[in-house]
Order: structure tokens, then sequence, then C-alpha cells
């Protein structure tokens, strides 16, 4: 069964033309662009309970004086220069955040398209990427993982293993699980594995230990990755909250954002399981 973690074929870049790069480079840029316009509006709204935006409307405004951004200054990267890092209308500094997401998209597309090339397993591990990265920014920042971001992330988990087999490991032809059952029984077992785990809590201490939030992204991530993978992603999670806890001590010194220390351990299973380091941990 061919999957994401046995596909051997290194692309490489000598199969695009010098046009069909830049068009897929600008592809890129355009998403990493898309996805700090949408953490900036739910951050805004977040902050602003009296003033609601939605993800498409209004157009892109500066926070500080409110005026329209003008178009030639929203082109990725180029924006950003343009203006010289400041407001073009009121100086007020611009955040490089925006640039950094944008670059990081880029990277992270072109990395994708030289190993996998430009088919179903890059379109899946792009759509997944844009989400995680979302996920990360909200909690770590705010606490905050929407619901219909986790939903998108559940929904793409079954469609891409029950029709493309994306993440649908060996094991699951042992256990006789069709690709559908695989995701069902991941995200069954990854949402009321941390549910239990705060009802325990919350009997103890009588409040919440775990968010809401957390309990769906983990059931999204069991049906990405399947329940075999649910134990070494929590395992990891809780090793990388205890060095985020350390790093940055002031910031967590209440809270540790749970969601985006199980999205970094997801992606370390995931390239930890590609480059088959610790493979005595993952026999699963």
């Amino acid at each position: 069964m061919e999957n994401i973690f046995n596909f051997n074929y290194i692309n490489s870049f000598d199969t695009y033309s010098y046009i069909s790069l830049i068009i897929y480079s600008l592809v890129l840029l355009s998403l990493g662009s898309f996805a700090s316009s949408i953490i900036f509006r739910i951050s805004f709204n977040i902050q602003n309970k009296a003033e609601k935006i939605s993800i498409i409307y209004p157009r892109s405004f500066c926070p500080e004086c409110k005026n329209t951004i003008k178009l030639i200054n929203l082109i990725p990267v180029l924006g950003f220069f343009f203006q010289r890092g400041s407001c073009s209308m009121c100086n007020s500094k611009i955040s490089p955040f925006y640039p950094i997401t944008e670059i990081s998209f880029l990277l992270f597309g072109m990395g994708v398209a030289y190993v996998y090339g430009l088919g179903v397993f890059s379109f899946f591990l792009l759509l997944i990427f844009f989400l995680f990265y979302l996920l990360f920014i909200l909690d770590w920042k705010f606490y905050y993982l929407p619901f219909s971001i986790n939903i998108i992330l559940v929904i793409s988990g079954f469609i891409g293993n029950s029709f493309f087999n994306i993440f649908v490991t060996d094991i699951s032809l042992f256990f006789n699980l069709s690709p559908f059952l695989f995701s069902l029984y991941g995200l069954l077992i990854g949402y009321f594995s941390l549910w239990i785990v705060n009802l325990v809590f919350k009997l103890i201490y009588k409040v919440d230990g775990i968010g809401g939030g957390d309990f769906i992204l983990f059931g999204a991530l069991g049906a990405w990755f399947g329940p075999f993978a649910l134990a070494m992603i929590l395992f990891l999670g809780s090793l990388s909250g205890c060095i985020f806890f350390l790093l940055f001590r002031n910031k967590f010194k209440y809270q540790i954002p749970l969601g985006s220390c199980l999205i970094f351990s997801s992606i370390l299973y995931f390239l930890i399981k590609n480059v088959e380091l610790f493979s005595f941990l993952l026999v699963l």
C-alpha cells in the first residue's frame, strides 16, 4: 500500500518549467498572505468584542489608522518592502510576521514539490500545513482553537485517507481496518482520550484542565495519522510542552498551549516516521 511514508521518489525541479515554478511560487506566497490575513482577522475579533469583521470583509486595513491598504501594498513580501516596514498612511510599524509567514509557505511548498511533485500528496500536505499554521499561531497567542478550522482538519483527514490512503499504514491491514475506519477510530480515540483525562482532572480540581478545542484537535490528528500514532504524538506533545514552558516561562506561567504542542509533535512524528529514525519506537 503506497502512502506518504513509503513514497520514495524525489521529484526535484527538473520536470518543471520556469513559468510553472513562478506561478507555483506566487500561489504559495498568496496562501501565506491569506493565512496571515485570517490570523489577523480572528485575532482582531478576539481582542475587539464590540467590533467584528469576517474573513473576507472588509478589505485589508491598517489596524492603527483603519485606512484601507492599497492593492499594490498587498503583494506578498514585496508590499512590506514597498512600505519599508511601515504603513504608508500613518507610518505605524508593520509586523514582520506577515512576510515571514509568506516566505514560510513558499519554502515549505517548494520543499514539498521537490520531494513529492505536484500531486495529491503535495496538495494534502499544503492543506495540513495551512490549517496547522492557523491553529498553532492562534493557540500560541490566544489559547484559541477555532471550531470551524478543527472541523475542516477532521473532514480533510477522512477524505485524504479514505480516497487516497495518505497516512494509512500497513498496520491497519493487520487489524483489518478500512481507510475510513482508520480515520474514524483515530478521531474517536483521540477525542475521548483527552476528554476522559479532563473529566478526571475536573472531578479532582473542579475546573477544566484541557480546553474543548484540544479534544477536537487531537481527534483530528487521529483522523489524519490514525489511532496507532496518537500515543507517540501525545508523548512528543507533552515533551515539547515541557520544553516550551522552560523556554517561555514568563509567557506560559499559568497555562500551556496544548494545541500548539500537539501540532508541533505531529510534525515531529511525520518527520521521524519519514526518515525512519527511532524505528524501534515506531513499530506500529
